[in-house]
């Protein structure tokens, strides 16, 4: 019976379990299927943690490569703001040189509206003369076309019949007076010959006589000097120019036009003209051509020398760099020494005891940039293309077409400008 009771008991207890596993095996599978899906999300984390994994390096490659970047153009920044700095200094310096040029073509347009009217005024005594001289020569032809015979003054009859003699008398004072003008007559005409006469002024003696006391006759004197130095010079530069001219034949052809009788007709003298306008045209263009071949090789042995700096298309070389500095605004006294690379002195301001002064910052560009280069009493030598000199037209009769230009410049004594 006991038995009985414990076998049921276990039974049930059994069934019991039984009926418990049921709910276990179900929770079980649950919690093993959540367990696959912890798993799959694991495995998706995991795979996520790589991919940010890589993204992260590569984000801390990139900042690396920017902070690197970052690095060097701060380290570009300071050289570009030099560059700027300095780029602001000369456009200041650009800004004071235009100011300067402003000023120096105000001051240039001054002086050449003065020679203008200069000019004019010498246009207007020339044109005076010139009045005068057509005066005179209507005068001479006139006085040229005047009877050159007396009239018959033969002596009436001794027994002439009283009535005849008043007519007699009156014939002959007719004829006295007649005398008196043709007399008259001859003097003027000796007289519009002499001032006519270029060559009769030309004499030695006649010259020595010449005192020019007169306005007038100085003048006079002065429009014909300018005149000849004009002549000579003309004479000057065609001879720079491949040109020789017979200098006898132009003061024969001056001659002649003062005296109106000129030896050949006028288109004869305008095609005389033309041709030599156009020979002087055709040597000058090989003079240009052989300056500018000749210059550049100058330039290229220059170049090649020892502290020569080329800047602003123009070639420098500091030959003493003096003591004492020297700022924008000081007064710089200067004497420069101008030649042709052959060595042909145009102008020695130093052997004509003379000497420039103005503000450093008023020279021209060709020399203020070399200049900023010296100290007080500093020197150097220029070496200037034709461009930047005088270009294709020269400077007749010194300096030819194309020609390179070597200045010696030496600063005599700089001082601080006066304050205003």
């Amino acid at each position: 019976m006991a038995v009985e009771k414990e076998k049921q008991a276990a039974l049930d207890q059994a069934k019991a379990l039984n009926a418990d596993k049921q709910p276990l095996a179900t929770r079980l599978a649950v919690v093993e299927k959540e367990k696959l899906a912890a798993l799959e999300q694991v495995k998706a984390l995991t795979t996520d943690k790589q991919s940010l994994t890589i993204r992260l390096a590569a984000a801390e490659k990139a900042q690396q490569a920017a902070l690197d970047q970052a690095k060097t153009l701060n380290a570009d920044k300071q050289p570009l703001a030099s560059r700027l700095a300095a780029a602001e200094k000369e456009k200041l310096s650009a800004l004071d040189q235009v100011k300067a040029l402003t000023t120096d073509k105000q001051s240039l347009t001054i002086r050449l509206d003065a020679a203008e009217k200069t000019q004019q005024a010498a246009l207007d005594q020339v044109k005076a003369l010139n009045a005068d001289k057509q005066s005179l020569t209507s005068r001479l032809a006139a006085a040229e076309k005047a009877p050159t015979t007396r009239p018959d003054t033969a002596a009436a009859p001794k027994n002439e019949p009283p009535e005849m003699a008043a007519v007699v008398a009156a014939y002959r004072l007719q004829a006295d007076k007649d005398n008196a003008q043709l007399r008259m007559k001859e003097d003027e005409i000796q007289l519009l010959r002499t001032q006519l006469s270029v060559q009769s002024k030309t004499r030695s003696g006649e010259s020595a006589n010449i005192k020019l006391s007169a306005s007038g006759e100085q003048q006079a004197y002065a429009i014909g000097a300018s005149m000849g130095a004009e002549a000579l010079n003309v004479l000057t530069t065609r001879r720079s120019q491949g040109i020789t001219v017979d200098a006898g034949l132009v003061l024969r052809g001056i001659e002649d036009a003062f005296s109106g009788q000129l030896r050949l007709g006028e288109q004869e003298r305008n095609k005389a003209l033309f041709d030599v306008s156009q020979q002087v045209f055709q040597n000058l263009n090989k003079i240009e051509q052989k300056n500018i071949s000749a210059g550049k090789k100058y330039q290229q042995a220059f170049a090649r020398k020892k502290d020569v700096v080329f800047k602003d298309g123009v070639y420098s070389r500091v030959d003493y760099p003096g003591k004492g500095t020297i700022s924008g605004n000081d007064l710089v006294t200067v004497v420069i020494k101008e030649m042709l690379t052959d060595g042909t002195v145009i102008n020695d301001m130093e052997a004509k005891d003379q000497a420039l002064t103005q503000k450093l910052d008023a020279y021209p560009p060709v020399f203020r940039g070399p200049l900023q280069r010296l100290q007080n009493h500093g020197s150097l030598t220029l070496v200037v293309p034709p461009e930047k000199a005088y270009g294709s037209k020269g400077l007749p009769p010194k300096i030819p077409p194309g020609a390179t230009m070597v200045y010696s410049v030496r600063i005599v004594d700089s001082q601080p400008a006066p304050a205003k």
